[in-house]
């Protein structure tokens, strides 16, 4: 039943990031397949949303294009017992190049909201702040978590383990209806 509260959350969080991408923005969804030890990218939101639903996927997300470049990358991850999300908003510059990551993680136990906000400079992640919130009222908190450490935070497009999906293949993603590459990193 957590499991399930946690993978709704964070389909919610993804489609309202998304929905804030803009008129003449472009999606990619993708998703991690443990099983297959694969990343599959879809153009559809609704093939997509089946997918994570089937494959039980932990790890989430959504490029977008806005005026045919890459504009901002959305990851969500999730654990099994649905006791943690963390949710990734990059945003890139024109040149291509991440530029700042909000990031939001949220421990279900501890009643526990962090957001953080980094800037990216040369090759650099540089934490800008830090607030914590409780989950149940929103209210702010001095209160941290000290047993949860999020990923590394990311500071170039090519270390995202799905990279290929969508730099390389991006076009192969949006002509078919479902576009898998395998999981570098296994």
């Amino acid at each position: 039943m957590q499991l399930t509260r946690i993978l709704i959350a964070a389909n919610l969080f993804l489609s309202c990031a998304l929905a804030q991408s803009g008129a003449d923005a472009k999606t990619i969804y993708f998703l991690e397949d443990e099983s297959h030890m694969q990343w599959c990218g879809y153009a559809n939101e609704s093939r997509f949303k089946a997918q994570v639903q089937s494959l039980m996927a932990m790890v989430i997300g959504g490029a977008d294009y806005t005026s045919g470049r890459l504009s901002t990358i959305h990851v969500t991850e999730a654990d099994q017992t649905g006791d943690w999300a963390v949710n990734d908003e990059y945003t890139l510059g024109v040149d291509g190049r991440i530029r700042s990551l909000k990031r939001t993680i949220n421990i279900i136990p501890e009643d526990n909201s962090e957001e953080q906000l980094f800037v990216v400079k040369n090759g650099k992640a540089i934490k800008q702040r830090s607030v914590h919130r409780e989950l149940q009222t929103g209210r702010p908190t001095k209160n941290t978590v000290n047993w949860f450490h999020a990923s590394p935070v990311i500071t170039e497009i090519k270390a995202f383990p799905f990279s290929a999906l969508i730099t390389e293949k991006q076009e192969d993603v949006r002509s078919a209806a479902e576009v898998c590459i395998p999981d570098r990193a296994k």
